[in-house]
């Protein structure tokens, strides 16, 4: 029971929508004087064209003609392809091959320039059912439902699919193929059957479905699934008022009923009454007249059918009536060009003639039948249809190939996006890690710089009060001793005046010592200033304190030394220390009466080591803080030196040591190591 595409245009009527058949034809017909404009008329031709299939082909034929040359002068393409195709479905039905092939082959062409896939299928497929039911030429209707099914599957829409797969399992049927059969039919019934809310089209398409089951376990002879199936697409066939189905519907029923010969003979005739109201030359028409004759025959050749009480109940009325609906089946399948069925009812023909004593008649046909038999059912044409399964399925799988080889390809190129982002995540954390720790090591580092930075502040806020302390004495002085010069020198005598002379060079002498070891001091704080490193003899140090201390005459100066003992530091640095030292000893030993002050130099576990001694007082804990300390607040000279001798000792990595007990005469030593 093979199929015709129903072509669509996108064409909505709402005042329409809950009629169906004859009413929605009149109505439709009613509304063309009224169309709005020429697009709106070429979908009612279109409509029209399309429900007059299900009651009468001659009619589909007019209005597709009409529509044809309506859409023609609007030059739309779409509209033109589509009434070509109605046409071509048309004298399908009608059995004009010619007719149809040029029609359908016009509507593809148009179709492959629109590059409308949808209607490719269709008519790819109408194409077959052509070559199916006029010619039986069923290698190319293989060739072409496959081809449609390429192009349905391309749309991915269960309509055209399950068409084409049900015309593809009737060519498997009628070649006694029945699991192949079966396969595709099954595969277009459960397509129809998945639909929701089907509409009236999907309704029909699965009672077609219905039909073509039951048609082919009809020629399985499973009598019970044919009239399970024959019977259910019967009453979906009655409910979209489907006239078409319901002949076909009845036809098989009617080869479905086995003996039951009155209910056979019923339902081939209701069909033989649908087909000659709508289309007598259809292919289903023409077979549905053919099983009537073989009914009848079949009551005459049974000797048990032959007392069945079904009209007429005579032989020889009987076999008249076989006759004459076996010689007109042969007649229109001749007309149509059909030759497969023509065969099946020319051996039926022989035997009825051979039972009538017709021998010539039926040596013909009969030789007639054969030799269709051997052309249509040869292994040649089951390896052509073979044939042609395999490739597509050969495609199928090359398709598939290459659909799981660009599936491959895409997860390798997924992985390596994924593995560059992984990659780049990666790097985006190694630099921020790198940066915070960056910024942890620069925090650090300002850290201690402003750790340094204060302790600087705070060093020079005492090195300021220290020497505004120190030089406010002995300036003073002098500024009195010039006033009292100035204003009154009558009231200095000569002695007063020379003592106070001596008291203000001192001083003045002392401030600009005082001044040189700030300076010094001043520059060891700085730090583009570096101490110079160089080797240094101990012997140049100690005539340098000799003659620097020259003037001192209170107190003797001892300096003891190896030969060629040298130090490495940087002789500026070394010089304002032991100066500083030796002035602090001398001033701490003014007013002793055994004063005396010793430096050695001497080489101890490899370092060389300067000492001073000296016998004085002795420096108290709070003073000695200051060597060690710089949070302590010393004033007063003496001060000012530890911290003096204190940072440049520092700054050329000499380690101090002091020693030193208070009382007369218990004395104080320092120690300076160099490395």
């Amino acid at each position: 029971m093979n199929r015709v595409l129903v072509i669509l245009l996108l064409f909505s009527l709402p005042a329409q929508a809950q009629k169906q058949g004859r009413a929605l034809i009149d109505s439709l017909v009613a509304e063309l004087p009224r169309a709005a404009n020429d697009t709106v008329k070429g979908r009612l031709y279109r409509v029209i064209a399309d429900e007059s299939f299900f009651i009468s082909v001659d009619q589909a034929l007019k209005y597709s003609r009409l529509g044809l040359q309506h859409t023609t002068s609007m030059n739309w393409p779409r509209g033109i392809g589509v009434f070509n195709t109605y046409i071509g479905r048309a004298y399908s039905e009608k059995g004009n091959y010619d007719s149809c092939r040029y029609y359908l082959l016009k509507a593809i062409a148009i179709y492959k320039q629109l590059n409308d896939t949808w209607n490719l299928s269709g008519t790819t497929n109408n194409l077959g059912v052509a070559e199916q039911n006029i010619r039986s030429n069923y290698p190319a209707a293989t060739r072409y439902y496959f081809e449609g099914l390429t192009y349905a599957e391309a749309t991915d829409d269960p309509y055209l699919i399950s068409l084409c797969l049900d015309n593809i399992s009737e060519i498997y049927r009628i070649q006694k193929n029945f699991p192949k059969a079966l396969q595709f039919g099954q595969r277009a019934l459960a397509l129809r059957q998945r639909q929701r809310n089907p509409d009236i089209n999907a309704r029909r398409e699965l009672a077609a479905s219905l039909t073509s089951m039951a048609a082919l376990y009809t020629q399985m002879k499973n009598w019970p699934q044919a009239r399970q199936y024959g019977f259910r697409a019967l009453a979906m066939h009655q409910q979209v008022d489907n006239t078409d189905g319901l002949a076909k519907t009845y036809g098989n029923l009617s080869v479905a009923m086995e003996q039951d010969y009155r209910q056979k003979i019923a339902y081939a005739r209701k069909a033989k009454q649908l087909w000659d109201d709508m289309n007598p030359h259809h292919l289903d028409a023409v077979r549905n007249l053919a099983n009537l004759g073989i009914a009848y025959l079949d009551l005459v050749r049974s000797d048990t059918l032959q007392k069945s009480p079904v009209q007429p109940t005579s032989r020889s009325a009987r076999l008249r009536l076989a006759e004459q609906y076996l010689t007109e089946a042969i007649r229109l399948s001749a007309d149509k060009g059909e030759v497969g069925d023509q065969a099946h009812f020319r051996g039926n023909l022989a035997e009825l003639q051979a039972m009538t004593g017709n021998y010539e008649g039926a040596y013909k046909n009969f030789r007639a039948y054969q030799a269709v038999q051997d052309s249509l059912y040869s292994q040649e044409a089951k390896n052509k249809i073979a044939g042609l399964e395999g490739k597509r399925e050969v495609e199928l799988r090359d398709k598939q190939l290459q659909i799981n080889q660009l599936t491959i390809d895409g997860q390798k190129r997924q992985q390596l996006a994924l593995l560059a982002c992984v990659g780049l995540l990666l790097i985006i954390g190694g630099l921020l890690y790198w940066q915070s720790r960056t910024r942890k090591r620069t925090n650090t580092t300002l850290l201690h710089l402003n750790q340094e930075l204060d302790e600087a502040n705070q060093v020079k806020t005492r090195f300021f009060a220290i020497l505004s302390h120190d030089l406010r004495s002995p300036i003073a002085n002098l500024i009195n001793f010039l006033h009292l010069q100035r204003t009154s020198p009558d009231l200095l005598t000569p002695e007063l005046a020379t003592r106070h002379e001596q008291k203000i060079t001192e001083a003045a002498e002392g401030l600009l010592d005082t001044m040189e070891s700030m300076l010094l001091w001043s520059k060891s704080q700085m730090q583009q200033f570096k101490p110079t490193v160089r080797m240094v003899p101990v012997e140049t140090l100690f005539d340098y304190l000799q003659r620097f201390f020259a003037g001192v005459t209170q107190v003797p100066l001892s300096f003891e030394t190896s030969d060629g003992l040298q130090v490495a530091t940087d002789e500026d640095y070394l010089r304002t220390i032991l100066q500083n030292l030796t002035s602090n000893a001398i001033k701490a030993l003014q007013n002793q009466p055994d004063a005396r002050i010793q430096w050695q130099a001497r080489r101890e576990e490899g370092r060389v080591v300067l000492i001073i001694r000296d016998n004085g007082p002795g420096l108290s804990e709070t003073e000695l803080q200051a060597l060690y300390s710089s949070d302590v607040a010393i004033s007063g000279k003496t001060g000012l030196g530890l911290h003096l001798i204190r940072d440049l000792a520092r700054s050329i990595n000499c380690k101090i040591s002091v020693e030193s007990e208070q009382g007369v005469g218990s004395g104080t030593e320092f120690r300076l190591v160099f490395a």
